[in-house]
């Protein structure tokens, strides 16, 4: 790492603000795509394929816990100058944010009152009502009703969230440019994040009234590319919270899209197996978008909730 502070920077405060772009994660699905559907091959059963991938996590998680610290101080890449420049950063940070009105750490109850932060929750919920809807019933629905084997389902499963690795990388780009130009943080979230929901409901409509299936999948892939624009979300919790309250407001954002994620592999197999068609479960996608649409219309990017 640099020896001395990032060059550009004369205020310290500047490293306070939160990057708008995320870890772009659809590279895992999107590569476990091509992965997985090998190893069921390779070794003729989906256990084997799943006991290989769970000892890979768990050697990556090991790998994790030992390279991050919770503190720049105590890992051995940081010199004293970076320190320093991050304490002072913090420093800076939580000076405005007391003359702004907030009381330090809080609890979560105080946020209650406050429309962005149900914004942000339902936002993020129906971003991962249609997220893990694909991503659990996807290859389903390519092998069930366009009739892929299981070669040609592994392949455009890594297309689908292949293209949602660019579109992430590439929104949170956008963002980060847009802002540094001088656009307030409303305009830019507003209108990134409404573009991808208009797209991906039109997507998930469209998915549900074609018959080819080379276009299904090029419509897939274009609804996961916008989709994964609202990986930017990832930057409202610390927007919100600052960095005094961003873990309990990640935390609860979190929570809201776990709900979305163990609720929609179930309705979507009990609407599935009631209708004997995926079309209403894509309309289940298209109605969770157009919550998330509501949601990143209303909320407020500008400013941290004076709690």
């Amino acid at each position: 790492m640099a020896s001395s502070t990032p060059s550009g920077c004369t205020n310290p405060s500047v490293a306070a603000v939160p990057p708008s772009s995320t870890p772009a994660r659809p590279w895992v699905p999107a590569l476990g795509g091509i992965l997985i559907a090998g190893l069921i091959a390779a070794t003729g059963s989906w256990r084997s394929a799943f006991i290989i991938a769970g000892a890979a996590t768990v050697l990556m998680g090991i790998a994790v816990w030992w390279y991050v610290r919770d503190n720049p101080r105590q890992h051995p890449g940081v010199n004293d100058a970076e320190a320093e420049y991050l304490e002072a950063s913090h420093a800076a940070e939580d000076a405005e944010a007391e003359l702004g009105g907030s009381k330090g750490k809080r609890a979560l109850l105080p946020y209650l009152r406050f429309r962005s932060f149900w914004a942000m929750c339902f936002g993020w919920l129906g971003f991962n009502g249609v997220f893990y809807g694909l991503l659990t019933w996807g290859p389903l629905y390519l092998a069930q009703a366009k009739g892929f084997d299981l070669k040609t389902i592994g392949w455009s499963t890594f297309l689908i969230f292949g293209a949602g690795f660019v579109g992430e990388i590439l929104g949170g780009t956008i963002a980060d440019k847009w802002r540094n130009s001088g656009a307030s943080a409303n305009l830019v979230m507003r209108t990134l994040l409404g573009i991808s929901s208009v797209v991906v409901i039109g997507g998930l409509i469209g998915v549900t009234v074609v018959a080819d299936s080379t276009t299904a999948v090029i419509l897939l892939s274009v609804v996961m590319f916008f989709l994964r624009w609202v990986g930017l979300f990832w930057s409202i919790p610390s927007i919100l919270g600052g960095r005094t309250n961003a873990g309990v407001l990640g935390g609860a954002m979190n929570f809201s899209g776990n709900i979305a994620g163990f609720v929609t592999p179930i309705a979507v197999g009990l609407i599935v197996g009631a209708t004997g068609s995926y079309t209403w479960a894509l309309l289940y996608f298209v109605g969770s978008a157009i919550i998330m649409g509501a949601s990143v219309l209303t909320l407020n990017y500008n400013k941290r909730l004076p709690v």
